[in-house]
Order: structure tokens, then C-alpha cells, then sequence
């Protein structure tokens, strides 16, 4: 099938919202980048295109891609096309103008698909009294149709075989209006694609929302006429795009004696189709009316508008009094007769084969390998089923991490479990390092008493130093003055002669002693000098170190003032 989903991961936060509203197991694909971040992409193997994740992103991940822009281009060429529009193009206010915008465009014809389903409804009242099936799934939404050939093979024999309505317009404008123009469909369904591709009668899916948008984007402005169908007016079949729709149009030919149960809404209808795939053949209806739609298709997946439920039901409920008052039972009964005359109910059925997909041989063991990579071992733990991964189970994302379409790192449970273990982990360190803060404070408090002491100390040192400085300046002072004393005597001596040679040895070995104190004295003060020097610079050192290991302590202080309360915080 053609890829319509298209996808801006790198906006994506693995929020899982997608993954939650995708009704098909392993619709998405969760996968770790090479930046450690988690994004989300789409399985196109699995994708039904029912629309839901797209409007599920509040981050604009996903869009969709249809043939607007290859339809206008072809237009802009000359190539003939003809238009089938979809009945939820008239809850807009410009949808006539649009139309005779088309017009001029270059569409040659435009048929309302209402025709196409007034041909629906009398294609499934002829089938269901010729081939009398015990139960049938009607299937006008292409979503329906891609989910049970896939993944429901057992319901493929339940589908309706007839045509939906903008097929059976299709069907209707080549087989009996002689229409040979390529044929486009202005539709409010994504998936519809994938029908038009399948069933090749529709070339182009034009949807709502993209053309307006190209209307608005390109700044162009709408004619003020409005233009009409190139057919005769419809029936019941306006009713088509309304929840149950197909079911009243059933009730109004067989009566409220046919049981016909109707699903509507992705959140739902998929679940119900599992059900009905399980349930007793005689608890099941005859007719099983599914939309993938919950508003039907007045609001699907590809609509422009942002009206209502109730504004758009509004809307078609005038006409819908309308169809009531112009078609009474003889004149609808009128027009079937005329579909018996003129159409070949043939020409509007299909059949439908199973799709093969890929399969899964997953054991128990398998199961609980992966339940142990997620740290779930007890029953309990198997069973959370928080729904944070998308998933409705664990056991659901459990085998979607098997079948690679999710990975553990993806399971909050999980992670939670980790970040639980670490902040333990974090908690015993802090506690720890809170202890070893505690000795070291005291370990510093003791050096810094150590330091001044040794501090003190020194400046003793160097005060008995300086004091030794002066004594030895008086000593050499006292020396210079003994010198010269000595000088006296020996000059004294030398003058006595004989008497003073005794007094003359004395007075020299004053003078030696006087020499040999200042020498001795001037030796001492060059070894002041250098102890006064590293002194100065222990003390300059000692400082330093002092300062240095006050700021480490106020530090520290604040460190253990935030562990304790951080510790304090996680006790409450």
C-alpha cells in the first residue's frame, strides 16, 4: 500500500500519544537515536492510514499526503477530469463556490457522492435478498477494509461485497453516463487512497483539507456563484456521511425487523471488529454498520472545517427533512425501481483476499526474557499497566519489544525503577560523603589551630631575633670601644718602658679579644639575616596557607549544609 502517513521526527518526544490512539498492535515503532533520544515513527507495514495519530501529535509530528497538488497540476494541463464530491463538502459555507471554482479550473462533471450511496443502499438491500448472509460488515471506510484484511483474516468473508459510495458513483458515471474522464474524488478521508488505488475507478483523492489550504495559501478567492451536481438530485444517500448513516437508510427500505448494530469512533470499532472476529455466529447482527470515524464522515481524518458535531448534524438533518418531504415511500420505492431497470448490481461488488503479513513465533520464555530485561519479576510487576508507553498492558509492550517494534528503555516503570536504585545509591554516597565531610572539617580545624600555633611561634622566633640583633650591636659597639681602650694602654705601655712590657701583653690580648667579638658578631648578624629572610617568607607561607584553608573549609561547610539538606528532603 502507498505510504499516506508522512512524519517530522526530529519534533518528536516520545510522548506516545501516538502509539495510544493506533489501533493496530505495533502501528509504531519506538526506537533509540544515535543522541540517546527516544523517537516514534510510523510501522507503514502496519498502517490502516485511519488518521488518528495524526490529530493524537500535539507537536506536529505527522501530517498526510494525498494527490491534491497532481490532480491541479494535471488540471493546469488540460487533462479531462471529472469531480465526485463527498456530502461532507456541503458543511462548509464555500462549498458550492469551491465547486464552480473547480469548474473553471477545467472539471468537466460533478457528481455528488450521495447518488453513489443512494446506489449503495440498493446494491445492499439486492444483495442481502438474493444472497441472504447471516451477517455482513458494510464498509463504505477503506480504514475498516486495510485493518480486517490484515489483521482479521477470519472476518475477510464478513465484508460486504458492495462498493462504497464514492466508488459505486464512479462505477455509476463510466458504466451507465458514458463519463471517460480520469475521475477525482473531493473526500474527507485519508485512507481513501488506498481504496482508489486498489479498486483503480478513482485516480485522484483529493481531500478537503488540503485543497482549502491551497486555496488559502495561494491567497485565492472563491467565485461567488455557487454550482450544482451535473446530476439528478439524491436521496436518502445524503445521509451517508452521518454515524449510522447506511443503517437508516436500511431501516427505511427492511423495517426495524433486520437487526443492524452500527460501531463508530477508532477507539472503539476496532476492538468491537476483534470481538465480533471471536463471538458466537448467533449473537452477531445481520448488518454490522463500522465507521473508523466516531462523527462519521462529516468530520473524518482529512476534513477543512472546524464545525461541531452538532453544527454539522445540524446541517444535515435539514437535509435530511428535506429528502423526507421530497421522498416519500412511493418515490423512493420509484427510484430503486429504476436502479432494478437500469443498473447491474454486479457492476458495483468486489471481493476481497486476505493481505499477508509478517508473523511473530514468540514463546513463554521469550515473554518472560523480556519481562526480566524490564526488572519485572513478580506478577505484580507484570501487570502495572501504567499505559505510559502506549501500550494497554505491559504484556502488550512486552511483545512489541520482541517483535522490535518498541524498546525497554521506552517502559517508565522501568526507568523509575532505575532512577529509584540511584537515588539510593546517591542517597548512601551523600550519606557517606556527609561522614567524610564531618572528619575532614574537624581534620582542617586542627590544622588551622596547628597553623596558627606554628604561626605564633615564629613571630617569637623572630622577635628573639631582633632582640639578638641589638644585643650584638651593643656588642660590637662594646668591642669598638675595648679596641680603642686597648690602643690607650699600649701606647701607655710603650711609654713605661721596662715597667709597662706586662701591661703592654695584656693590652694586646684586649685588642685581640675586642677583634675576635666583632668579627664573631658580624658573622652572627649574616646568619640573622638569613634566618630574619625565612622567617619572613614562613610567615608570608604560613599566611597563605591559612587564608587558603578558610575558604576550603567555608566551602566544605557549604557543601555539608546542602548534602545534609538534600538528605533531610528525602527523609520527608
Amino acid at each position: 500500500m502507498r505510504r499516506l502517513i508522512n512524519e517530522d521526527t526530529e519534533h518528536c518526544v516520545a510522548c506516545n500519544r501516538c502509539v495510544r490512539v493506533c489501533p493496530v498492535d505495533g502501528g509504531n515503532i519506538a526506537a533509540m537515536m544515535p543522541d540517546g533520544k527516544i523517537k516514534v515513527s510510523v510501522n507503514y507495514e502496519r498502517c490502516v492510514a485511519c488518521g488518528s495519530c495524526i490529530y493524537a501529535c500535539h507537536h506536529g509530528v505527522r501530517d498526510y499526503d494525498d494527490d491534491t497538488h497532481r490532480f491541479l497540476s494535471d488540471l493546469e494541463r488540460g487533462a479531462n477530469i471529472s469531480l465526485i464530491v463527498a456530502p461532507a463538502n456541503r458543511i462548509s459555507p464555500d462549498g458550492g463556490r469551491l465547486l464552480t471554482w473547480l469548474k473553471r479550473k477545467g472539471v468537466r462533471k460533478i457528481y455528488d457522492v450521495s447518488l453513489g450511496a443512494d446506489i449503495c443502499t440498493w446494491a445492499h438491500i439486492r444483495f442481502i435478498e438474493r444472497d441472504k448472509p447471516a451477517s455482513v460488515i458494510t464498509q463504505p471506510c477503506p480504514a475498516i477494509v486495510n485493518y480486517i484484511q490484515h489483521f482479521e483474516h477470519g472476518l475477510v468473508k464478513y465484508l460486504s461485497p458492495v462498493h462504497s459510495p464514492m466508488l459505486c458513483t464512479a462505477i455509476y458515471m463510466k458504466h451507465y453516463e458514458m463519463i471517460n474522464d480520469s475521475v477525482a474524488a473531493l473526500s474527507p478521508c485519508i485512507a481513501k487512497t488506498h481504496e482508489f488505488d486498489a479498486t483503480q475507478f478513482v485516480k485522484y483523492n483529493v481531500t478537503l483539507k488540503h485543497l482549502y489550504k491551497y486555496i488559502r495559501d495561494n491567497n485565492i478567492e472563491l467565485p461567488r456563484e455557487e454550482t450544482g451536481f451535473d446530476h439528478m438530485e439524491s436521496a436518502y444517500g445524503r445521509l451517508y456521511c452521518l454515524p449510522g448513516g447506511l443503517k437508516e437508510n436500511m431501516v427505511n427500505y427492511f423495517g426495524k425487523g433486520l437487526r443492524i448494530d452500527q460501531c463508530e469512533g477508532s477507539d472503539i470499532v476496532y476492538k468491537a471488529l476483534s470481538s465480533f472476529a471471536t463471538e458466537s455466529a448467533e449473537f452477531l447482527p445481520t448488518i454490522f454498520d463500522v465507521l473508523n470515524c466516531a462523527e462519521g464522515c462529516n468530520l473524518g481524518t482529512a476534513i477543512d472545517h472546524e464545525c461541531s458535531r452538532f453544527e454539522a448534524s445540524h446541517i444535515i438533518a435539514g437535509q435530511r427533512n428535506h429528502v423526507i418531504e421530497e421522498f416519500d415511500s412511493g418515490k423512493y420505492d420509484e427510484m430503486l425501481g429504476d436502479f432494478d431497470k437500469r443498473l447491474n448490481l454486479n457492476n458495483f461488488m468486489r471481493r476481497y483476499a486476505p493481505i499477508p503479513i509478517k508473523k511473530y513465533n514468540i514463546t513463554d520464555h521469550d515473554i518472560e526474557k523480556c519481562f526480566e530485561k524490564l526488572n519485572k519479576f513478580t506478577e505484580v510487576d507484570k501487570i502495572y499497566d501504567c499505559g505510559a508507553c502506549g501500550k494497554d498492558t505491559c504484556k502488550d509492550m512486552v511483545l512489541d519489544i520482541i517483535r522490535g517494534f518498541d524498546i525497554p528503555d521506552n517502559c517508565i516503570k522501568m526507568l523509575h525503577d532505575i532512577a529509584t536504585e540511584n537515588q539510593t545509591l546517591v542517597m548512601d554516597i551523600a550519606t557517606s560523603n556527609v561522614a567524610s565531610m564531618n572528619l575532614l572539617t574537624t581534620d582542617i580545624g586542627d590544622i588551622i589551630d596547628k597553623s596558627s600555633s606554628i604561626s605564633n611561634l615564629v613571630n617569637i622566633l623572630n622577635e628573639a631575633i631582633l632582640k639578638y640583633k641589638k644585643i650584638a650591636t651593643d656588642i660590637v659597639s662594646l668591642s669598638s670601644h675595648t679596641n680603642l681602650i686597648s690602643l690607650n694602654a699600649a701606647i701607655e705601655a710603650a711609654r713605661a718602658g721596662q715597667h709597662g712590657r706586662a701591661f703592654a701583653v695584656v693590652a694586646e690580648e684586649i685588642r685581640q679579644l675586642a677583634n675576635k667579638s666583632k668579627n664573631t658578631v658580624s658573622e652572627s648578624e649574616d646568619i640573622s639575616k638569613q634566618a630574619m629572610d625565612s622567617i619572613k617568607s614562613i610567615i608570608e607561607m604560613t599566611d597563605s596557607i591559612t587564608t587558603d584553608i578558610e575558604k576550603a573549609h567555608i566551602s566544605i561547610n557549604i557543601v555539608h549544609q546542602s548534602l545534609n539538606n538534600i538528605i533531610e528532603k528525602e527523609k520527608k
